[in-house]
């Protein structure tokens, strides 16, 4: 996302400064632009969802296993993943490693917490 957040800033950028001739403000510009690009992939990024991959997930206090577990999820539960943070690194069953969390509500039992990306 960032990347492509700094290509359209560049772009808008090249294209606004030689038109507009405003070169004392093109840092100005370019600062509204970023500012307004960075809002949009920040609302863009809440309310979107997932589903367990497995029976029993749990659902923990904070984003490594020796948290405590507040619940859990299982198949056909979905959930509503405000963010992505880094946290312990979980063995997944497929054999790879992964350190990515997410801070969720399951939706069905308004459950929140923190699940591994191995799960979810």
């Amino acid at each position: 996302m960032r990347t492509v957040r700094n290509a359209l800033l560049a772009a808008v950028t090249a294209a606004v400064l030689p038109m507009s001739g405003l070169g004392v403000h093109a840092a100005t510009i370019a600062a509204e632009i970023k500012n307004g690009l960075v809002a949009m992939v920040d609302k863009a990024s809440h309310g979107r969802t997932g589903y367990f991959r497995g029976p029993g997930v749990r659902i923990r206090s904070a984003p490594n296993t020796a948290a405590s577990a507040r619940g859990v999820g299982n198949p056909g539960d979905n959930a509503t993943i405000r963010e992505a943070v880094g946290g312990e690194s979980v063995r997944c069953p497929d054999g790879s490693a992964n350190s990515e969390w997410f801070d969720i509500t399951n939706r069905r039992t308004h459950i929140s917490g923190f699940v591994s990306g191995c799960y979810l």
